[in-house]
């Protein structure tokens, strides 16, 4: 069951249902990991049930705490394959689900589907699915992210008013990438001057030709930042980063 997206305060009325996200995860010796709580062990059994590390008092998740067991509405917020963990996993929240813009944290989650790193050998990817089974029994495994999005896609929320959007970051990058090419571009144009041409300009060209240089280094900079996901999607009313608090987030 799941809460719609509302204003701090008490509990809202539920839904039945469960809320199917994306999330990372490190896989390793012993199972999906969360990529920031370390502390926090392996998701293990058919399902995992959040508990808040900082207040042990209250059901987690809660606004403003930020416990509960995090997912993304759309694979895409899951990174660009780098980072916050090695695996791409399909999760299906269920009990209280505090929803935002674009993911949620909810109480309790099960793993459906798990992509294996790429680059996975035939015996490693053996030992994984064995392992897989093992601790999240009915979980599918996939070689591909691809074929795992294309078997389990997004959910369309916009019963509960939540628009399910992609992520900017790959935009982003892209992006960025072309501005740095243009950059290079220039300077190598600058570069293939002559030398009076280089000599005729004054301490005002010069300026503005290193400001311009420090304001594309900046913003290459600062779309790459942009393209790089956290690990947790905001909740509305919530700071972006909503899953410090709760075991088995990341």
């Amino acid at each position: 069951m799941t809460a719609p997206p509302g204003p701090p305060g008490p509990s809202p009325a539920l839904v039945p249902g469960e809320v199917r996200g994306y999330r990372r995860f490190r896989l390793t010796d012993d199972g999906l990991c969360p990529p920031v709580q370390l502390d926090a062990g392996p998701w293990s059994g058919p399902v995992e049930r959040a508990r808040c590390a900082v207040d042990e008092e209250h059901v987690p998740p809660q606004w403003g705490c930020g416990c509960g067991l995090y997912g993304w509405y759309h694979p895409s917020h899951t990174g660009l394959g780098t980072g916050w963990g090695n695996v791409t996993a399909v999760v299906a929240a269920r009990g209280r689900v505090i929803l935002g813009d674009s993911g949620f944290r909810a109480a309790a989650a099960r793993v459906v589907a798990v992509s294996l790193p790429r680059g996975t050998g035939p015996r490693r990817r053996r030992r994984w699915e064995r392992l897989l089974a093992e601790r999240h029994p009915g979980v599918s495994v996939y070689r591909s992210r691809r074929r795992m999005v294309r078997r389990h896609p997004p959910e369309d929320l916009s019963g509960l008013g939540i628009e399910v959007r992609p992520s900017p970051a790959v935009r982003h990058l892209w992006t960025a990438l072309a501005l740095w090419l243009s950059g290079v571009l220039v300077v190598w144009s600058v570069a293939a001057l002559s030398r009076g041409a280089l000599l005729r300009m004054g301490p005002v060209e010069w300026l503005g030709v290193l400001a311009c240089f420090v304001a594309w280094q900046a913003t290459v900079v600062r779309l790459v930042c942009r393209a790089s996901s956290p690990p947790a999607g905001g909740t509305r009313g919530e700071p972006p980063w909503s899953d410090d608090g709760g075991r088995g987030t990341g």
